[in-house]
């Protein structure tokens, strides 16, 4: 079955209500009547700061059909070392390693990405394989 690893901004869009929200949510329904959707542990983390408490997290994840896949060894291992190769490019956010663990989560475990785009992700992860709606 292919998998698809979705990323925060999908989700906190879906979230938030905002108007790519109710596309993105089509979107996943429709990807979850024949794939595996699921996110990473930096998605959840990034996802539970919107919500209360840890329930309501977990109860919205699971009502897309989310299911939480842990970080490998060779999945972190590769976001380091695109983290460090970013950096002696002269990348200057210090706040990007979370979206190379994500990308790189997809990367490894996963054959696809839903995000929004960014061409940097593409830049860095070029085998990488990005959705949108």
């Amino acid at each position: 079955m292919t998998i698809i690893a979705v990323d925060t901004s999908v989700l906190l869009s879906i979230f938030k209500g905002e108007d790519a929200g109710s596309e993105w949510l089509e979107f996943l329904q429709a990807l979850a009547e024949a794939k595996s959707l699921i996110v990473s542990s930096v998605v959840v983390a990034e996802v539970r700061s919107f919500f209360p408490n840890d329930a309501q997290c977990m109860k919205a994840l699971r009502a897309l059909e989310l299911r939480h896949s842990l970080l490998e060894e060779e999945t972190a291992l590769l976001a380091g070392k695109i983290f460090r190769s970013y950096r002696n490019q002269g990348g200057l956010r210090t706040t990007i390693l979370p979206d190379f663990l994500i990308a790189a989560h997809a990367t490894t475990q996963a054959d696809a990405l839903a995000t929004e785009d960014r061409d940097y992700l593409r830049a860095y992860f070029p085998s990488i394989r990005l959705l949108k709606p």
